[in-house]
């Protein structure tokens, strides 16, 4: 019966993840068509009432712990574990700072999504070593247009039957310290349990903790130390995750 009444909840997800998203496309399509940041704010805005309107009315809600340690008006760099296919809803509610985020590149060909993603956040091609470095560029300039950028280190989503944490990419940390911008570690607990990929793509109601750590200063900071600073936020998030999710996992090198 509980099975059963999880599959009648997560179609009806699975709708409102969709229609919702078809609802507001035109003001994307529109919003879209000009380079200017008050219309991609406002299309960013729309992604985060979109993240409300999928969640809360099925049972999924935020603890968001540590927020207040952000400025308002201040540009950072968001790097946050990657553990479920909610994560983008999720950082869109939890972050209150207008961002774009850097997506693998196939997202760019998902019917109707595709269009807003390739016009308002930062495709990278993890295949090509060329096409990644435009991709950090990009990042650069939206970083220098006011704008913050948020990286998933992890680059996918590991097993996600369970939690995990895979080793980081250099590619959010030497953008801190080539663009001076304070990187914001953040940790989200209990994605991965809320929608499980197993095959079943049933949704489980309850909370989700997203969690705000210090922000990292990079002044001062060179490209030779990337590597300590990659270790840190790594040996930060998985400590926590052991903490908070159960992560079981021997410490292994974050690069």
């Amino acid at each position: 019966m509980v099975v059963i009444l999880r599959r009648i909840l997560s179609i009806f997800f699975y709708l409102f993840f969709v229609g919702f998203f078809i609802l507001i496309f035109p003001l994307h399509f529109f919003l879209l068509l000009t380079k200017a940041n008050w219309a991609h704010d406002i299309s960013h805005f729309l992604n985060k009432l979109w993240g409300i309107v999928i969640m809360y009315p099925f049972g999924i809600y935020l603890k968001v712990e540590g927020r207040e340690k952000l400025e308002k008006g201040e540009v950072y760099i968001f790097c946050s574990n990657h553990s479920s296919y909610l994560d983008i809803p999720i950082c869109n509610v939890s972050i209150n700072h207008s961002f774009r985020f850097i997506g693998k590149a196939e997202l760019s060909k998902v019917p109707v999504f595709g269009y807003m993603f390739g016009r308002l956040h930062i495709a990278v091609d993890r295949g090509s070593r060329t096409k990644s470095f435009r991709a950090l560029e990009r990042a650069k300039a939206k970083l220098a247009d006011e704008r913050s950028v948020l990286i998933y280190p992890e680059g996918t989503i590991p097993d996600k039957r369970k939690v995990d944490l895979l080793r980081f990419k250099d590619g959010g940390f030497r953008l801190a310290v080539e663009s001076g911008r304070k990187l914001v570690p953040m940790t989200v607990v209990h994605a991965h349990k809320r929608l499980l990929d197993d095959g079943k793509w049933l949704l489980r109601p309850g909370r989700i903790t997203v969690i705000f750590h210090d922000p990292i200063d990079p002044t001062g900071l060179s490209l030779d130390d990337v590597p300590k600073m990659r270790q840190e936020v790594f040996d930060l998030t998985m400590a926590t995750l052991a903490e908070r999710d159960g992560l079981v996992k021997p410490p292994v090198p974050a690069g």
